[in-house]
């Protein structure tokens, strides 16, 4: 009942193949290592980390390399004319992506627009009368009032339910909204979507932890600054970091050629990174 993210070009050009050539041979020389290699935020064990994610307060792991993303490294996409404004996929439940979808709502941006709200909780694929419930028990387990209106008037609405996977609504679309997995005050954690973006010839704005967008930029990625206002990256609170994000999405532009070149600029990153692993991969070997 929703379309996978697995099913795009990033997984495709072998993305689990590349992880899992790196995990064996981590697992050679540190079989005492809790090492993931995506979707890493914290983890409850003694274990060292090694996680291709990074740590803004690097509490949580001994051993994180960015060198590790080259595995998201891909063919990049062949450019057609956009016919929305925006586009954002959400699958998995949870607070904060409930308050971007109601204030989505509120700007009138739903209707017109790609956006996916597929109401998944704890359950592998629902259907429809268990994601309107699972969305009305989140709803009420944040507390919020402030947002009841709102609610209420999609309540019956969910889930939104698209036939699109990343890549074509990203085509479809001038701008697309990028949800990460995990958003957290003080921890960045990347997972695929980011990285797709990076190689998608359209600007983009990150839903993810602040200082998101100031990582990427500082390890060399072209985050497309003169197209787009990501003043909304340093902010903490969470609503008022939505609210920034969003009022920049005003400000974007669609720049065809300007994105293109950034796309080919991240790809040759991510190979210049793909270059460091096997000196990362003996550093981390020479430790036992």
């Amino acid at each position: 009942m929703h379309v996978s993210t697995h099913h795009d070009r990033i997984w495709q050009a072998g993305c689990q193949q590349k992880e899992d050539s790196i995990l064996q041979q981590l697992q050679m020389c540190r079989p005492d290592a809790h090492i993931q290699l995506v979707d890493c935020l914290q983890t409850d064990t003694d274990k060292t980390i090694i996680t291709d994610n990074y740590f803004l307060d690097g509490r949580t792991a001994e051993y994180v390399f960015p060198e590790f993303w080259h595995i998201y490294l891909c063919e990049p996409l062949k450019n057609v004319a956009p016919n929305h404004r925006l586009n954002c996929l959400m699958n998995r439940l949870s607070g904060e992506r409930m308050m971007l979808l109601f204030k989505l709502h509120e700007r009138n941006l739903i209707s017109d627009n790609i956006v996916s709200f597929n109401c998944l909780y704890h359950t592998r694929d629902p259907d429809i009368t268990q994601r309107k419930q699972f969305f009305k028990q989140v709803y009420h387990e944040t507390g919020w009032t402030q947002y009841n209106k709102t609610f209420n008037e999609l309540k019956e609405r969910v889930p939104f339910i698209i036939d699109h996977d990343p890549d074509s609504a990203a085509l479809a679309s001038e701008v697309t909204l990028v949800v990460e997995s995990y958003v957290s005050d003080s921890t960045v954690a990347f997972s695929e979507k980011i990285f797709r973006a990076l190689q998608t010839p359209r600007p983009w704005l990150l839903f993810c932890s602040p200082g998101s967008v100031k990582l990427l930029r500082d390890l060399g990625f072209d985050v497309l600054d003169d197209l787009i206002d990501h003043d909304y990256d340093a902010i903490v609170d969470q609503e008022s970091r939505l609210d920034t994000l969003l009022d920049s999405l005003d400000k974007t532009a669609y720049n065809q050629h300007r994105c293109e070149m950034a796309v080919e600029h991240n790809q040759a990153r991510l190979q210049e990174l793909s270059t460091l692993w096997t000196h990362k991969h003996e550093k981390i070997c020479d430790v036992q």
